[in-house]
């Protein structure tokens, strides 16, 4: 059902006058909207079951003009209250990309009527660790990724449904009398897209992907077509007391035939083996075979502790508010599952995923400093590796490649791969993880397989799409695709990565004009978040390149575009800046003695070994990690702290008995030192 320019319609017992662009109550009275939300409902409603960008939103209620994201979110807001949409039945989030309005059923006999109403939200947690237990033994990684592989150069969007063995699990409908208990449904359709794509042979897109098509109304052909795939799951879950019933049906889209039905109920302690009859019907109606073999807790992270694993999918649903409330309440769940099972992987790497993701609204909603943000985050860790999940596998990467070993981030995405194949998140991180490697060729084949489970161009994925051409040396295709990063968006860092490789790029092409404009906007965004002023030494801590070809052609980039070396004002006086060989020479396999100088004074000393190894000692604070020389900068990476450079040099006015001979001068330290042994 498209409603395009309707001359009124009714939303929750609230009338609304599109002509007019008033809204009434049940009893003729104005409810009060501000304009611009007025405006951001009316296009809503004239492209209802569509997903409609924030950028188009953007574009279209404020055009020309530059606003945040915050103004957008405030509308929506006040548009959910107006039509008491507080649930999001009607206007739902869609992770990612925007909103979409799904309008009421307005009689019975609507075509397609089967898609029931569901209540809660729609929106997806970014980084939701997924699984419950093992079903399968799990394939080789290669074989998997080759799985995916034989997908991801088909177009995203045929003009036929597919022939091919696919499958989308659209959201299940929770038919409970308590609403709260949609976070079973919502986590029975997760859990069997994961179950399912395990299946050799069995294409499964992502539960982010199938979870915007929650009441689209919308006819099977038409979503199977838009998500890639042949077959479409539908179903049901009511609990009813200690009672679990679970309705299911399977829909070859390219026949609108229902090809396999049926109920199954039980006590919610057999919730577990009711989801593996789901599954193995299903395998069995597309007559394939699940690979023979134990069943094994350990290799996923789940568990087999019932209430566990509801307090679990209650902490994810709380997750998907994505406000400060909802993180401390999906902190006490998460506490309460592990508390039930010590040695659920998932729900620890959900809570080490909460805090990572934590900013200083939530931190505080937590009631916690920053050190013990990140003492939650490692300890959280260190439970979920002794179980690990898909979850833990994706953090753990982030942080490995942030610590300039992309080596061992590519190893546990694979990992993370062969327990879910069908998570776009980790073929996302995957992407980036190899284009740091030195990989950009093999970086664009697993965006291109995010593309084939989650369809879709965003913001961050025209960022990777660029970043791999920018890797190639294809400098006009990473601009073409660096380009579609909106400047206005409210994500800054899609744009603060962007812009980067957007100012290289264009000045290896010797488009300076352009490169100058781009520079501004860069300053803009480091401006907005605090970060100073664009210069080299930023760039060397965030793209955190294994081969020093790539971090040369990024810096030569920037610096042709006329990006500093060094933060402004941070040269020091009388010194002569090293080179990269004389640095090398000077300090690997050496020790260090001096003093921090900035921002607190404070002995240091260093111990570096000839291959790189190093024990830091800053004050009281003893680390141990690695050193390596880039170009005419010196680096360092510790656990739990982000890869760093700087630049070394010569101190031309040393004070006699001191040890000063020469000067370390990062971001946001200075250090002077001399060599002692």
């Amino acid at each position: 059902m498209n409603l395009v320019n309707p001359p009124s319609l009714v939303l929750n017992g609230v009338e609304f006058d599109f002509d007019a662009g008033l809204l009434h109550g049940e009893h003729g009275e104005d409810v009060p909207l501000r304009p611009q939300s007025l405006a951001v409902l009316k296009h809503l409603v004239a492209n209802a079951n569509r997903v409609v960008t924030k950028e188009e939103l953007l574009d279209a209620v404020w055009p020309g003009i530059a606003v945040t994201e915050n103004s957008l979110s405030q509308c929506i807001s006040e548009i959910r209250k107006a039509i008491g949409d507080e649930k999001q039945s009607l206007l739902k989030t869609v992770a990612r990309r925007g909103y979409r309005f799904v309008p009421e059923r307005q009689a019975p006999g609507i075509p397609h009527d089967r898609y029931p109403q569901v209540h809660g939200t729609a929106s997806p947690d970014l980084h939701e660790t997924k699984g419950r237990r093992t079903l399968i033994l799990v394939s080789a990684v290669l074989a998997i990724v080759a799985a995916v592989a034989a997908f991801i150069w088909r177009p995203a969007f045929d003009t036929e449904v597919p022939t091919s063995l696919s499958i989308a699990v659209l959201p299940f409908a929770n038919l409970s009398e308590a609403e709260e208990q949609a976070y079973l449904a919502n986590g029975f359709a997760d859990d069997l897209t994961t179950e399912l794509a395990r299946v050799p042979g069995l294409f499964v897109v992502s539960r982010n992907a199938a979870r915007a098509y929650r009441n689209s109304g919308l006819p099977p052909a038409k979503i199977a077509k838009e998500l890639g795939v042949r077959y479409l799951l539908e179903g049901s879950v009511r609990r009813l007391g200690d009672e679990v019933r679970i309705n299911a049906h399977l829909v070859d889209a390219s026949t609108v035939g229902q090809i396999w039905a049926e109920r199954f109920e039980g006590p919610f302690s057999d919730v577990f083996k009711l989801q593996d009859q789901v599954t193995g019907q299903i395998v069995a109606a597309l007559q394939l075979k699940l690979v023979p073999g134990k069943a094994n807790l350990a290799v996923s992270g789940d568990t087999d502790d019932p209430e566990a694993y509801q307090a679990f999918r209650r902490a994810i649903e709380a997750r998907r508010t994505d406000t400060p409330s909802g993180t401390v309440d999906a902190s006490r769940y998460l506490r309460q599952a592990l508390a039930l099972d010590a040695d659920f992987g998932a729900a620890a790497a959900e809570l080490a995923w909460l805090h990572w993701d934590a900013d200083d609204a939530r931190r505080r909603a937590l009631g916690v400093g920053w050190t013990e943000i990140d003492d939650e985050l490692y300890g959280n860790l260190a439970i979920a590796a002794g179980n690990p999940s898909p979850g833990y596998y994706q953090l753990i990467s982030e942080l490995l490649v942030r610590e300039h070993r992309s080596d061992e981030a590519v190893a546990a995405l694979q990992k993370a791969i062969a327990l879910d194949p069908s998570d776009s998140w980790t073929y996302e991180g995957l992407s980036q993880a190899l284009i740091f490697n030195g990989r950009p060729a093999e970086g664009r084949t697993f965006l291109e397989a995010a593309l084939r489970v989650d369809p879709g161009w965003t913001e961050w994925r025209h960022y990777q799409a660029g970043l791999a051409a920018f890797g190639q040396g294809r400098y006009e295709e990473a601009v073409a695709q660096l380009e579609q990063v909106d400047v206005r968006s409210p994500n800054p860092w899609t744009k603060f990565y962007g812009l980067h490789v957007l100012v290289a790029a264009l000045a290896h092409l010797d488009r300076l004009p352009e490169a100058a404009s781009a520079l501004e906007q860069l300053r803009s965004v480091l401006s907005e978040r605090q970060e100073g002023q664009p210069n080299l030494l930023i760039a060397q801590q965030f793209f955190v390149y294994k081969r020093q070809e790539d971090i040369v052609r990024l810096l030569d980039g920037l610096r042709k575009a006329g990006v500093s070396d060094l933060p402004a004002g941070m040269e020091p006086e009388s010194a002569e800046r090293m080179n990269g060989v004389d640095i090398g020479n000077l300090m690997i396999g050496h020790e260090l003695t001096g003093r921090q100088v900035l921002p607190d004074v404070l002995a240091y000393h260093s111990v570096i070994a000839a291959d790189g190894s190093v024990t830091r000692t800053v004050g009281e604070e003893v680390v141990t990690g690695r050193m390596w020389v880039q170009g005419d900068s010196l680096c360092s990476a510790y656990p739990r702290k982000l890869t760093g450079c700087g630049a070394v040099f010569r101190n031309l006015s040393v004070t006699p008995g001191a040890p000063n001979d020469y000067i370390l001068l990062s971001r946001f330290k200075r250090y002077e030192f001399s060599v002692t042994k």
